[in-house]
């Protein structure tokens, strides 16, 4: 999309993302709300363009930097291997850290994916798990074993009395 489309606060916008900053800062910068650049965002197709490109152009220009660096932080991950004095927390985390990006990804995947034993697996294939529930088959109504005994019956304790007066506000238990 060409960036004659924009007006010259949204082309303020897009330039203040490709330097680095968020979209608060991109709005202040800019002179608008940053409920403006939403605005746009959803109705301004060649903003939305103008910005996912600058926002993709400051990702890859991070992850440039990211892998240029990389030698440095490997290096950086050794010496506090190789340091006595680094806590044995730090060392153990460097050495977790270089192992999980050491492993090919294939590796990765096996050892992320816990399997079952032979036995498991056959008695999981005879007896299929249910996934779901199909929301369109009818369920039981549930029916009292016994009748409700109302407030005004009489107690099913056996004392004479009303239910209300005699059992209804005891325990369960007392009750029964």
């Amino acid at each position: 999309m060409p960036d004659s489309a924009l007006a010259a606060p949204q082309l303020k916008v897009v330039d203040a993302l490709l330097n680095g900053a968020n979209l608060n800062a991109a709005a202040d910068q800019a002179g608008v709300h940053r409920n403006t650049i939403a605005y746009w965002r959803h109705t301004s197709p060649a903003f939305e363009a103008a910005l996912r490109d600058a926002q993709n152009d400051r990702a890859d220009m991070l992850r440039e930097g990211a892998v240029a660096r990389a030698e440095l932080a490997f290096q950086a991950l050794e010496q506090i291997l190789q340091d006595p004095k680094s806590s044995t927390s730090a060392r153990l985390r460097a050495a977790i850290f270089i192992l999980s990006h050491a492993l090919p990804s294939s590796a990765k995947a096996r050892r992320a994916t816990p399997t079952l034993p032979e036995s498991a697996q056959e008695a999981a294939a005879q007896n299929p798990e249910i996934m779901h529930k199909n929301a369109q088959t009818p369920q039981q109504a549930y029916r009292r074993p016994d009748p409700k005994t109302g407030r005004n019956d009489r107690c099913p304790c056996g004392s004479g009395k009303k239910f209300k007066q005699c059992c209804l506000n005891k325990p369960q238990t007392v009750a029964a």
